[in-house]
């Protein structure tokens, strides 16, 4: 099971969101430790990710705690890895604790929220102003 940089560990950081529900807005930033990668039915690359500090989820007038994600890359052509600033990702939570420890990512254990800004932060922080960037990372 293919690991986050290898062996290494690799942090995202979530600055920004687009669709997503208002107590999501609230919470952000938040910060997610990619444990390992997630084959799924239609693409090999999403990752499940634990929260660094929980989350909450109103459902059904219900609060909910949520300690882990699964995250991909949203534009074809684009991935999650280390040193990447201003990824567009979609981002579900895990529903049902058996997802958090299967090899394959089952999409009736998860819940699809929001199109994230994301930025890969185990090496550096996540930048505070808006940049050009819409992909990737800055070649200086």
């Amino acid at each position: 099971m293919p690991t986050a940089a290898g062996n290494q560990s690799m942090d995202l950081t979530i600055t920004g969101l687009d669709y997503a529900p208002p107590e999501l807005n609230e919470q952000v930033p938040f910060k997610i430790k990619l444990l390992h990668m997630l084959p799924g039915q239609d693409r090999p690359d999403y990752w499940l990710g634990e929260l660094l500090k929980p989350l909450f989820w109103l459902k059904d007038d219900r609060r909910i705690q949520v300690e882990y994600v699964v995250v991909c890359a949203r534009w074809q052509g684009t991935q999650i890895e280390q040193s990447v600033q201003q990824l567009p990702v979609g981002i579900a939570y895990a529903t049902d604790h058996s997802q958090v420890t299967t090899d394959t990512l089952d999409f009736a254990k998860c819940e699809y929220l929001a199109i994230g800004l994301a930025h890969e932060t185990s090496t550096q922080p996540a930048p505070t102003a808006p940049t050009p960037i819409q992909a990737g990372h800055d070649v200086q």
